[in-house]
């Protein structure tokens, strides 16, 4: 026959019940900081130059007026567009059959 000695256990044991307290109170904090509570609205100064690209914005474009000119007609394409019936045939006609 055993005899089993258990050692009697305290039903309240305060750091344990402290130590929850603090992990739940972390959790709220960081929920409420995550998904409640606004960020503080961020101030950004311009740089010192910005006011001179204010001009910018008063810019009008005339597409018709940039293809019309006489500077972009006169452009011409240096290379040819590639064709298969051209001088030299691009690929294969058939690129899974083997060579």
């Amino acid at each position: 026959m055993a005899i089993i000695v258990e050692e009697e256990k305290n039903k309240s044991n305060l750091t344990s019940l402290f130590g929850w307290f603090i992990i739940i109170v972390a959790i709220a904090a960081a929920g409420y900081y995550l998904f409640i509570a606004s960020p503080p609205p961020t101030v950004i100064t311009p740089p010192a130059g910005f006011s001179d690209i204010s001009a910018i914005t008063q810019i009008t474009f005339d597409p018709s007026s940039v293809i019309n000119s006489s500077g972009f007609t006169a452009l011409q394409q240096t290379v040819a567009e590639p064709t298969s019936t051209g001088p030299v045939a691009i690929g294969r006609p058939n690129p899974f059959i083997a060579p």
